[in-house]
This record gives C-alpha cells, sequence and structure tokens, in this order.
C-alpha cells in the first residue's frame, strides 16, 4: 500500500487537511509515533488498531470496491475485439478465428466471477474468493496476449495502427483492475507500458520515422498511463475517506451504543420497559391535551410484597452513616438479585424498607406464587445483616394480591410507584405480621394453588384496616412444591455428590437452613462457589487487558462486517433512476452541491494533455508557428481554470486571497462545471481545428512571399488538389528511396514511373519552391491526431465536476467531431498514410475512426462508472451521518431520561464507570445542605377509587398537574442549584446545596454561605403560590405543608443494579418532623434554621416547643414572609400561631380540613419501638402521603 493508514487519519500528503501541513514535522513524527502500531482504546472512544491490522482491513475493502470496475475493462476490451474482428477486412481466417476465440475467453472469464458468488455452500464462497484474485490478472494476461497475437498476425504493421487501445490500455489498467498498486499494480503497468510500447515497432515496416513515431508513442502512452495513475490515487483518497469515515463512525457508533447500553440500563433498572419506550418516544413531543402527559396504567391481580427489617433501629445508632448505608446497599443488592430471579418489579427502598410487586406490567397466572418464594428467600437473606451486624434483627414480610395503578408522576426525578387501596393494605400486611414469617391475605392465598402450606395469623386482630376490608391473614409454614431454576437444577447436578434429596420429595420446611432452593445468594454466586469447593471449576480472572483485546477484536470483526456489507455498488439503484440522479430530490440536490476534497486535480489531466500535444506534434508532425500558436494559445485559459479550480486545495501553498476566490469559484455549482465544460471544450476543439489548419491552410503561409510575388492565392487555392499531389508523390518517392536494395546506380523501375505529378501541372518555379518547404524526411501522419484524441476522451472522462451525462455527451460529440474530418475533411491526406500502408483494404481513416468510436464508448460506460461510485461513497456518508444523528438522537432521549432519573452528577458517575461493580456504593457528603419537605396534608382525603374517579386514576392525574407544576419551577433559572429529590404520594422532598462545583472560604460569612438556603425557602413560598394557582383553576383548597431544615447530610445510592438516590443523616429527620408536626399552611423551621434565615430579611413566629421523636424538645419558628415591600405576604389561611401549644395546633389543623372528604382509609398504625418509626408512617398512607424522611431514626 502507497501509504499507510493511520488511525483516524490518512499519512498520504495528498489528502492530509490544511492545518496539517502547516504543523512542525518534530510533531508530526511525534503524532505518528503515537498512533502507529498501537494497541488500545482511548478515553474519546477512539479504538487504535495494529497497523498491519488497519492495513489489512482497507487492502481487502478497497479491492472489494474496486471490483466494480472490472466489468468495464472488459467491456472496453470486448468493444476492441470486435473491432480486430471486423474492422481489418484484409486480415486471414486464422486470424479472424483467434481474434474469436480471445472474444470467447473474455467472456468465460467473466462467467467465472458469478461461480458461488452468491452461494451458501462454504466450498463453493472459497472457490469464488480464489476466483475474485486469479480472474483480474488472468483478464490482464489475456488483453497483453490478445494485443500481442494481433500485432504478431499483421502482414503489414505501423507503430500507428494499435496506438489508441495502447493508449486506452494503459489508462484502464490503473484504473479499472482490482489490483494494489505497489509492486503488483505498478509491475503490470509497466509491463503494459512496454509491451504495447516495443511490440508495435519491434514489428513495424521500416520508416524513416520509426524514432520519431517510436518517441510520440512513448510520450502519448506514458501520458495516458500518468492519468491512470492520477486517477487511482484520486480514487484511492476517497477510498480512504470513507473507510476511515466508517471506522470513525463505527467508534462514535460503539462509544453512543455503549453510553446507550449504560444509559439504557440504568433507566431499565428504575422504569419498566413499556413506560421507558413510551417516555422516550414522547420526548421533546409538545402535546395539545389540557393536562400533561402521565404515565399510569391499572393492573388488575398483583401481588404486592412489602418487607420490612425488625430492629435496625438498635444497630442504626453502632455504626456511622456510610458504614449503615453501605450495609443495606449489600442488602438491598442481594434482594435486587432476588428480584431478578424470582421475576419481581422493585418498586422503592424506604429507608429499611423493601417493597415490590409481581404481575405487573407483565401479567403473569403464578405472580402469587413469585412472590411468597421471593419473601421466604427474603427471610433467609436477613442473615446477612445478622452475621455483619452480630444483632438479632429479622424480616418481617406481607403479601396482598388485588388492583394497582402504576406509573409515574411529575416531570422531573421519575420514581416508577404504585397506588391504590390493595398496596395500603399490602403495606398493613407488613406491619400486622411477625419477624421471620411470611404474612399473606386470603386474597394472594386464592393464587397460591396449593403450593405452600399455611397456618391462621390472625392478623386482622392486630390490625384495624384489614378487619375493615374483611380480610383473613395467614403465615406460610412450608413449601409444597419447590421452586427450581434452570441455575437451581445446575446447582443441584454440581452438588449431587454432597446434597442427599428429601426422600419424602414433597414437603420442605421453611425454616430448614439446608434448602438450596431458597439460597441467600443467588444461583449464579452459589453455584461458583460451589464449583471451586468441588474443585468442578476453575475461577478466571478476566484481566482488563483482556477486556479491551475482546473490545479490539469486536471492533475488528464489526469494522470488517460494516465494509462487507458496503456493497453500494449493486443497490444503488433502488435509490435512483436510469440516469444515476437520486429519487430524493433533496438528496440530489446536496449530491449536486457536493464535492470531495481535491476533486479539482483531474482538471490537470486537461492541462496536461494539452502541453503533451506541443511536444507530441513537435515530434512527429510538421513543425509550424501557426501549429505551435493553434496548440499553445488553449494553455493560457485553461491553466486560469486550473489554477482557480485548485487553489482552494493548496491553501497552505497559496496566498488567503487566491484561495478564498477559489473557494468562491467552486461554491457555484454552474460555474464549476461550467468551467469543467469550457475546459473539455478547448482541448477538444483544439485537436480538431489543428487537423484543419496543418494539411489545408499552414503551408500557405510558407510560400506567402511567392504567392505575392507570382501567383494569386486565389489560384492556389484553386487547386488544393495539386499540393496534396505533389505532396503525396514527393513522401512515396523519399520513401522508396529508403526501400531501395539495388545498387544507386542500378535502373529500377519505380512504381512512380509515369503517374502524373505537380510538376506536370504547376509552374517549374513553384515545385521547387515546395521542394524547399515540404522537405522529404518530413512525413504527414493524420491518424496521429486521431489517436491523441483519444488521450483527449480519457482527459474529459476524469472530470469530477461534471456529471456522467454531460461527460458523455462531450465524449461522443467529440468522438464523432473528430470522425467526421478524419473521413470527410482529410480523406486525401489519409489517402497518403494508405499509400505508405500499401493500399490496406479499408481505408486508415475508417479504422482510426473505428478506434476513435471504441474508446468512446468504453469511456462512456467508465464516466457512468465514476459517477455512480461517487454518488456510492456520497450515499455512504449520508448514512452514516444518518446513523449518527440517530444513535445520537437515541443517546440524547436516553440520557435526558435517565437525567430526571437520577442527578447529572450521579448519573454520570454511573454511565461513565462502566467496569465498576453492580454492587459498588456510590456515596457523598455533604456539610451545609438545605432539606425541604412538603406534603398535601388533605390529598389522601380526595383520593379515591370510586368509578367516578375512574378507579384512582383520575385523582392521580390531578396528582400528577401538581407535581408538575412543582418540577416546572425547577427550570427556572433562580432555582438552577435546587434538587429534586423524590415524591412520596403527595409529599415533594427537595434540597439545595448539593453542588460538587461548590467551592466556598472558610471564612466565608453567612449569607454567602447559606444563599442556597433563602433560594430553597423562596422556592417553598412559590411551591404555595402554584398551588393557589391550581385551586382556583381546579375549585379546590389544597393547602402546602411545609418544613425545612439544614446541615450536613449523606447522599448516595442504595441498590446499584437499580439505584435509587437519597439523602440520608440528622437533617433530613428533623426536617421531616418540622413538616409532619407543621401546621397547613405555614412553614416550620428549626430555631437554628431561623437563625441563619433572618439576615436575609425573613421573618418568623415563633411557635414554642414541640416534641420531635429522637430529638426531644425543640423550639421551632414559622416562617411569616420578608421584611421588604416586595415580600410575599403570609398565606391568609395560617392561623397566628403565637402562644398556641402543640394540642391547639393540631385541633386547628382538623378544623381546616374538616369539609374535606372523609378519608376512605384511616390509616393510623400504632408505633413500633424496634422498627424506624418515620418509616412506618410513610407506609401509612393511601397515596404515600406520609412516606417521607426515612431513615430518620436511621441516622439519629
Amino acid at each position: 500500500m502507497e501509504a499507510n493508514l493511520e488511525n483516524g487519519q490518512m499519512t498520504n500528503a495528498s489528502t492530509s487537511k490544511s492545518h496539517s501541513q502547516r504543523q512542525t514535522t518534530s510533531r508530526r513524527r511525534q503524532n505518528d509515533s503515537d498512533v502507529a502500531g498501537g494497541v488500545g482504546i482511548t478515553g474519546g472512544g477512539v479504538v487504535i488498531l495494529p497497523q498491519h491490522v488497519l492495513n489489512e482491513l482497507y487492502h481487502n475493502y478497497s479491492i472489494k470496491q474496486r471490483r466494480s470496475g472490472l466489468k468495464w475493462f472488459v467491456f472496453a476490451a470486448a468493444l476492441f475485439n470486435i473491432w480486430t474482428i471486423g474492422i481489418p477486412w484484409d486480415q486471414s481466417a486464422p486470424t479472424r478465428v483467434i481474434n474469436c476465440c480471445m472474444l470467447v475467453a473474455y467472456l468465460a472469464l467473466t462467467a467465472l466471477l458469478h461461480i458461488g458468488r452468491r452461494s451458501g455452500k462454504p466450498a463453493l464462497r472459497r472457490f469464488h474468493q480464489i476466483l475474485l484474485i486469479i480472474v483480474p490478472r488472468a483478464l490482464w494476461l489475456l488483453s497483453i496476449l490478445h494485443f500481442t497475437v494481433y500485432v504478431i498476425l499483421q502482414p503489414s504493421f505501423s507503430p500507428r495502427d494499435l496506438l489508441g487501445w495502447a493508449i486506452l490500455l494503459n489508462f484502464l489498467v490503473y484504473v479499472t483492475l482490482p489490483l494494489q498498486l505497489i509492486f503488483l499494480g505498478l509491475s503490470i503497468g509497466c509491463i503494459t507500458y512496454f509491451i504495447c510500447l516495443s511490440l508495435p515497432v519491434g514489428y513495424s515496416r521500416w520508416d524513416s520515422l520509426l524514432s520519431n513515431q517510436l518517441a510520440a508513442n512513448a510520450v502519448l502512452i506514458a501520458t495516458a498511463a500518468l492519468i491512470g495513475l492520477l486517477y487511482y490515487f484520486m480514487g484511492e483518497a476517497k477510498q480512504k475517506r470513507a473507510f476511515l469515515e466508517a471506522k470513525k463512525s463505527l467508534e462514535v457508533k460503539m462509544v453512543i451504543e455503549e453510553q446507550s447500553a449504560e444509559q439504557e440500563r440504568l433507566l431499565l433498572s428504575v422504569l419498566p420497559k413499556h413506560v421507558a419506550i413510551k417516555m422516550r418516544e414522547d420526548l421533546g413531543s409538545s402535546s395539545s391535551e389540557a393536562f400533561k402527559k402521565i404515565y399510569m396504567s391499572r393492573h388488575e391481580n398483583v401481588s404486592i410484597l412489602y418487607a420490612d427489617i425488625v430492629g435496625f433501629t438498635a444497630i442504626s445508632s453502632t455504626y456511622s452513616a456510610q458504614d449503615l448505608v453501605k450495609m443495606l446497599n449489600e442488602l438491598f443488592a442481594r434482594f435486587d438479585r432476588l428480584a431478578e430471579k424470582y421475576q419481581q418489579l422493585r418498586i422503592k427502598i424506604l429507608g429499611d424498607c423493601y417493597y415490590c410487586i409481581s404481575g405487573a406490567p407483565d401479567e403473569r397466572p403464578d405472580h402469587a406464587v413469585m412472590c411468597v418464594h421471593m419473601g421466604l428467600s427474603m427471610v433467609k437473606a436477613i442473615k446477612y445483616v445478622q452475621q455483619k451486624a452480630n444483632s438479632p434483627v429479622d424480616m418481617r414480610v406481607g403479601i396482598h394480591t388485588g388492583a394497582v395503578l402504576a406509573g409515574i408522576l411529575g416531570q422531573r426525578q421519575w420514581q416508577f410507584d404504585v397506588y391504590s387501596k390493595d398496596v395500603e393494605l399490602a403495606n398493613k400486611m407488613e406491619s400486622s405480621g411477625k419477624a421471620g414469617r411470611v404474612h399473606i391475605s386470603d386474597k394472594t392465598l386464592a393464587f397460591l394453588n396449593g403450593e405452600f402450606e399455611v397456618e391462621a395469623a390472625f392478623g386482622e386482630k392486630r390490625e384495624e384496616l384489614l378487619r375493615i376490608a374483611g380480610l383473613k391473614t395467614y403465615f406460610i409454614t412450608k413449601v409444597v412444591k419447590a421452586f427450581a431454576s434452570p441455575c437451581a437444577k445446575k446447582i443441584n447436578e454440581t452438588q449431587s455428590e454432597i446434597a442427599h434429596p428429601n426422600p419424602n420429595g414433597s414437603t420442605t420446611d421453611i425454616v430448614s437452613d439446608e434448602d438450596d432452593n431458597d439460597a441467600t445468594l443467588d444461583d449464579e454466586g452459589l453455584l461458583a462457589q460451589n464449583s471451586v469447593s468441588n474443585g468442578h471449576q476453575k475461577v478466571i480472572a478476566v484481566t482488563a487487558d483482556e477486556e479491551e483485546q475482546v473490545k479490539l477484536e469486536n471492533f475488528k470483526q464489526r469494522l470488517k462486517d460494516e465494509l462487507v456489507t458496503r456493497d453500494g455498488h449493486e443497490n444503488l439503484t433502488k435509490d435512483t433512476n436510469i440516469f444515476l440522479r437520486f429519487k430524493n430530490p433533496q438528496l440530489e440536490q446536496l449530491y449536486a452541491v457536493y464535492r470531495e476534497p481535491y476533486s479539482s486535480l483531474p482538471l490537470l489531466a486537461a492541462l496536461l494533455v494539452q502541453c503533451i500535444d506541443v511536444l507530441y506534434s513537435y515530434i512527429v508532425l510538421p513543425r509550424s508557428t501557426l501549429h505551435f500558436i493553434n496548440i499553445a494559445a488553449p494553455l493560457v485559459p485553461i491553466a486560469m481554470l486550473v489554477v482557480i479550480s485548485l487553489a482552494e486545495s493548496f491553501s497552505g501553498m497559496l496566498p488567503k486571497f487566491f484561495v478564498d476566490v477559489s473557494k468562491r469559484f467552486n461554491d457555484i455549482t454552474f460555474v464549476r462545471e461550467l468551467a469543467a465544460i469550457i475546459i473539455a471544450l478547448t482541448i477538444g476543439f483544439s485537436n480538431v481545428i489543428d487537423m484543419h489548419i496543418l494539411f489545408n491552410f499552414i503551408l500557405i503561409g510558407s510560400f506567402g512571399n511567392y504567392w505575392k510575388n507570382t501567383l494569386y492565392t486565389q489560384n492556389f487555392i484553386k487547386y488544393p488538389f495539386f499540393f496534396v499531389t505533389f505532396v503525396r508523390t514527393e513522401h512515396i518517392v523519399s520513401e522508396s528511396e529508403f526501400n531501395v536494395t539495388a545498387s544507386r546506380d542500378s535502373d529500377i523501375n519505380l512504381e512512380v514511373e509515369g503517374m502524373v505529378t505537380a510538376e506536370h501541372l504547376l509552374p517549374a518555379s513553384f515545385v521547387e519552391q515546395m521542394r524547399e518547404a515540404v522537405p522529404p524526411e518530413r512525413v504527414l501522419y493524420p491518424s496521429y491526431l486521431s489517436n491523441f484524441g483519444v488521450l483527449i476522451l480519457i482527459a474529459i472522462a476524469v472530470i469530477a465536476q461534471l456529471t456522467h451525462l454531460t461527460k458523455i455527451l462531450l465524449l461522443l460529440s467529440i468522438a464523432a467531431l473528430h470522425c467526421y474530418f478524419n473521413i470527410f475533411i482529410m480523406q486525401d491526406l489519409y489517402a497518403l498514410e494508405d499509400d505508405l500502408e500499401h493500399q490496406p483494404i479499408i481505408s486508415t481513416r475508417y479504422t482510426a475512426s473505428g478506434l476513435l468510436l471504441v474508446a468512446a464508448l468504453a469511456l462512456s460506460t467508465l464516466a457512468r462508472h465514476m459517477d455512480h461510485e461517487d454518488r456510492v461513497i456520497f450515499k455512504w456518508k449520508t448514512e452514516v451521518a444518518e446513523q449518527k444523528e440517530t444513535a445520537n438522537d437515541m443517546r440524547q432521549r436516553n440520557e435526558a431520561l435517565v437525567y430526571n432519573v437520577l442527578p447529572v452528577h450521579v448519573a454520570e458517575h454511573f454511565m461513565k464507570n462502566t467496569k465498576r461493580s453492580h454492587d459498588d456504593l456510590y456515596s457523598q457528603s455533604y456539610a451545609e445542605v438545605g432539606v425541604l419537605f412538603a406534603s398535601m396534608p388533605n390529598f389522601s382525603d380526595f383520593y379515591s377509587e370510586e368509578t367516578v374517579n375512574n378507579q384512582g386514576l383520575e385523582c392521580l392525574r390531578f396528582l400528577n398537574e401538581v407535581i408538575s407544576d412543582f418540577d416546572a419551577l425547577l427550570e427556572l433559572p433562580q432555582f438552577q442549584d435546587i434538587i429534586k429529590i423524590k415524591t412520596i404520594g403527595s409529599t415533594y422532598m427537595a434540597a439545595s446545596g448539593i453542588n460538587l462545583q461548590r467551592t466556598l472560604r472558610n471564612d466565608a460569612p453567612i449569607t454567602e454561605r447559606w444563599s442556597h438556603l433563602a433560594i430553597l425557602v423562596e422556592f417553598a413560598m412559590e411551591l404555595k403560590h402554584a398551588l393557589q394557582s391550581i385551586n382556583e383553576q381546579s375549585f379546590n383548597h389544597f393547602v402546602l405543608k411545609m418544613g425545612i431544615n439544614h446541615g450536613p447530610i449523606t447522599a448516595g445510592v442504595i441498590g446499584a443494579r437499580k439505584p435509587h438516590y437519597d439523602i440520608w443523616g440528622n437533617t433530613v429527620n428533623v426536617a421531616s418532623r418540622m413538616e409532619s408536626t407543621g401546621k397547613a399552611g405555614a412553614i416550620q423551621v428549626t430555631e437554628e434554621t431561623c437563625n441563619i434565615l433572618q439576615p436575609f430579611g425573613y421573618k418568623f413566629l415563633q411557635r414554642g416547643l414541640v416534641a420531635v421523636k429522637g430529638k426531644g424538645q425543640l423550639m421551632t419558628f414559622y416562617l411569616q414572609g420578608k421584611s421588604q415591600s416586595s415580600a410575599e405576604p403570609v398565606s391568609s389561611g395560617a392561623v397566628e400561631l403565637n402562644g398556641q401549644d402543640s394540642s391547639a395546633l393540631e385541633s386547628t389543623s382538623e378544623l381546616e380540613t374538616s369539609d374535606i372528604k372523609m378519608p376512605l382509609l384511616k390509616m393510623n398504625a400504632p408505633e413500633q419501638s424496634l422498627e424506624i418509626d418515620q418509616d412506618q408512617s410513610l407506609k401509612n398512607d393511601s397515596a404515600g402521603q406520609e412516606r417521607v424522611g426515612e431513615f430518620q431514626s436511621l441516622l439519629e
């Protein structure tokens, strides 16, 4: 390969960007040494493959793409073969038979390429791959053999006879054969050049100007080869760019896929798949509905499991907050694995409470059975905490079956949750159960199908709500039909030598510690442990290098597959019409204005051809001032147009002014195409005009003085035949002088004796002047102009600015014009050349015109192929851009969803750290944070599951409007540092000061350190205004009860498989108590918080001492507003609290809500001394109203 491909760039200077050309040599070498031969995946997602691997992939890709041009080589060779069969009529029969055999051989080799092409058999596919290597070489060898045989078999041959085909063949070798240029390509090109140059000369009749013809042929054939090499390098540059774009595209896709996969995993760990898909589809779409979109659906026959750790409060005081979070994270990670095993959907983690459902969103008949197995396994899993904490903690599990409304509320920090009366009944099943037992209702028992033995639990006697609902409760005692997953079966097989199954095989005691089916660890982990212990399996540690090597191999295979599938030369037909125009008008318009880098470079071929016209004609054609003026004059406009077009591609070498002019010139499609047409017509018509001038008028200028003195010009013009006859006579005589074999003194009858010459018809003085002007050694060969026309056609065919239709029109027009001049204008001069050829049956003018038409037809089809190839590459570029855009859009949508589930810094931690363990803990401590709880105490009375409310859906729709309006406030610039933590039913929780980029001086004043707390207060007041606006529109009178506190907190994620972000600490607990003990319509704060907010201009009203569980008596205050005139007034619903005690406050609150609907479910569970009392209150509300401040007592 002529230039190594670097990972992400090309070392070929012709395709490097201008800014890279301005870099220093040392910098470039440093970059090359860093990239070439490297192995790995950079942090930016760039895959660095070994250099030999990259070159091998590109070589295979390039050869595959170049194979499409092979058929046009065969087409051109077949046209030439037909010419050799039909045009030279004087050839012998054996020669004609050989030419026919050659044509059959061309067709047979072409047919071989289709053997096994689409076969599914490996043997045929391998044979086809071998043919793809052999057939191109065989076709080239056949073309050289055909050329050689034709030359040898001709009885009379001259160097001019096959010059047109030799020119075309040397061009086609580089353009159409799928061969690597280095070694093989150059070797074949050089062999072709020397054979086409030397063989015709070696078998030619002796000619006085044979050396001149050899030199002219060498120049013309070499020019064709140079143009072929130019197009080869241009094609290689385009293919390299396409290859590197495919590589970069795949890198981007893999990075985006990896990010999207991690985002998808995070998203689906929090939201069910059907909800996530629907939300992704709706993301960014506008809705004309009056209400905001709510993602809520009702599911019947769902089993709900609540599990709570009994006695955890006792051990919480012995651990730090971070250690406690870590312990819970490990425990809940085990629960999450069990949930995957038993097909459960985890809903939420509330402090030390874990609840999940089965049977939604996907219905399953064994939902209750799976729930019970899950509960039994959780009871056994708690042994981990017993051992870790050395404390008699236990698990209490309650299960109930019924209907749920499942979905999400609000527009930010989404959390999938379930709402219904049956959810609260499941909550009561847990609270009324016993430690170490699974407590189920009779509704759940009805779905167990006898797979468990139960005993009466009489939970309805311990919980009033269960009695009101008419439920009977039971404890699970035995498993009748054990749960066996595929992994469990495999575990049993590995333990067959040491594990003895129960002889009865029908019942298993649930309290037995040897029940493998209810293992605490997940099946895979237990299988690995058993395998290691028994010596049946070795643990293979996959190092980071091995993982990276796997990624590289995966990338290599995907890149190979990506390039193999790029067979655009076949499937472009569905996107284009018969004229190769894209069916999509927008795509066609984009293609018209699009241009490849260095696309103007092929215009150099036209300039080169015009320069070669001067050189070759000087060698082999008569030298004349008028002739050289004719061929040199077009060089000026051609050079100007070429320089203007090319300046843009060499911006680093030319002044900025020229580059800007070139860019503006090329940006106009019409001007760019017009310039190319002008160049093509100039070189074409220059040769045609030269044909006319050279042989009809040029010698008139040589005899100007004679015409002025002795003859009238018009008299000479009347007799052009005499001039031609004179020239022909002189040439024949001249040639005869060189062919004489007798001695100079012998009297030889020449063929010219008796011939009527110009000497008999023109004055003697005129004849003498003509003898002096036309020396005998200067012979005229008009066929050279026709052969030079082939070179002109080649230069036109490679112009990239023109469509194939324009090029075909130019090619055929110029070829037809040359043929017209050959046949009708220059017939006498061709007759002269025929005399030198011993009068062939078909005149040279016809054979030369035939070769010219062969070249025009071959190059016309090749021009269409070139346009087709350019359109394929352009279509690939658009597809790559579309794929990137699609993948990026998917990433952005997933990112938006993930950032609505987790805070940005937390989501980035999980998405970037892809090599982390699923059970890793994320936690962060903050010293100065504000926490807000805001609840709607009368929403639980508003909620009902009557038919008029669509089984509660309309109530939740209203709650979604409220929460969504609250979330919308967070979009305001002044509240950008406030983070929504979660919603628990109708309770809204937010925090301020959780900002990793926030840095303050140690001696910063209070107003600077706690400015975010003042913003949190403003946010709380805006919540009141937003709810008031909703009340006015819906004719409701909901009120907010809020509590604010400040201090240090611990933020983190529990359950890394299903991440749940939350904050914990004494600050959170007190903030929750400020809300729960506060008054509807008021904001309650502690004395410390009051002291911090007063410098900000806030006014407070002292309430007095309030009993707070775990904290004793705390002095609290109600926020009244700001002292400034612009401050918001206190809500009219607020009651003056000065001097009132706690009991008076509660009675006032009850009076305010007395006109609201009576609650359907009265939930006032007694406090449990060994449980987290806030978490218990969180589980006692029909809409989750009081599920706030989990971990209150946990971290006190």
